[in-house]
């Protein structure tokens, strides 16, 4: 009896280690996918610009050939 016990105190100190280690991966992967977020937001407002700027390029060229 003492010895299923002891088993089954060390299956549930595993379980917990394994929970611990998840959370902090899924805190990781949280903090990723935030940063990822940002990244993408910063570079669609990049392609924005850049776009903008080559739309007047384009107007410009038309308008020198007039």
């Amino acid at each position: 009896m003492e010895e299923a016990i002891e088993k089954l105190e060390q299956r549930i100190t595993d379980l917990i280690r394994v929970c611990e280690e998840m959370n902090q991966e899924n805190q990781l992967l949280r903090s990723d996918r935030e940063m990822l977020r940002q990244e993408v937001k910063s570079l669609q407002e990049k392609n924005r610009i850049a776009r903008g700027r080559v739309e007047q390029i384009v107007a410009r060229l038309k308008s020198l050939e007039s």
